[in-house]
């Protein structure tokens, strides 16, 4: 093992211990997931299936619900770390989710208190959750992004930039759960290595 060394001595350095901690790691490859294209990223860790269910749509927005799925299918094939399947018997793990609400206040106004910009606000929930146990290992409630638009001249720029909004706003929310799941997974990584290099009956502190 790379670190058989430090763990045959009770009493070596810490300064070294956390050394070759931070030397393991990079050999991981444990990265910011933004840092590099995806095709050439290896962030290191065991790979994990994931299959990305249909979201409840508790909104009056129609099949946003589908437009969420995509766009969070497309972020999680960035990294991998991890595996998408149409398999839900297959998968280590169901991400699953509500799109909560979708509201419009009105952001500027114009004359006559005429709204020029709306903000699109959208909260939703979401969990990861073991297949094999049913146990949540990540769960997020009442998130919500913003992002506005213009109203436009008519009701159908306001329609077209409303939708574009709306894509926007799914590419905010899947990327922040793209994060929340690598870190998640990377930090899980982290632990067992620091368990393999501090095993609880190898410390030995002095007083």
């Amino acid at each position: 093992m790379l670190f058989s060394n430090f763990q045959s001595g009770k009493n070596a350095p810490l300064p070294l211990l956390f050394l070759g901690i931070i030397f393991f790691l990079s050999g991981c490859g444990y990265t910011n997931p933004y840092s590099q294209p995806s095709e050439l990223v290896d962030e290191g860790g065991e790979q994990v299936s994931i299959y990305v269910s249909m979201w409840e749509n508790r909104t009056s927005e129609l099949g946003y619900q589908s437009v969420l799925q995509q766009t969070l299918v497309r972020w999680l094939k960035k990294s991998r770390r991890f595996s998408l399947t149409n398999n839900r018997a297959e998968a280590d793990y169901i991400l699953s989710g509500i799109i909560e609400s979708a509201e419009y206040p009105g952001l500027s106004y114009g004359l006559w208190e005429r709204a020029v910009e709306l903000r699109a606000e959208i909260t939703f929930s979401f969990n990861l959750k073991e297949n094999d146990t049913g146990k949540i290992v990540l769960q997020k409630r009442d998130f919500t992004r913003r992002e506005a638009f213009r109203v436009g001249s008519n009701a159908s720029d306001m329609e077209m930039n409303k939708k574009e909004a709306l894509r926007e706003l799914a590419d905010d929310i899947a990327d922040n759960i793209y994060i929340q799941l690598f870190y998640k997974f990377s930090r899980d990584d982290l632990k067992d290595v620091q368990e393999e290099i501090f095993p609880e009956d190898e410390i030995d502190i002095d007083d």
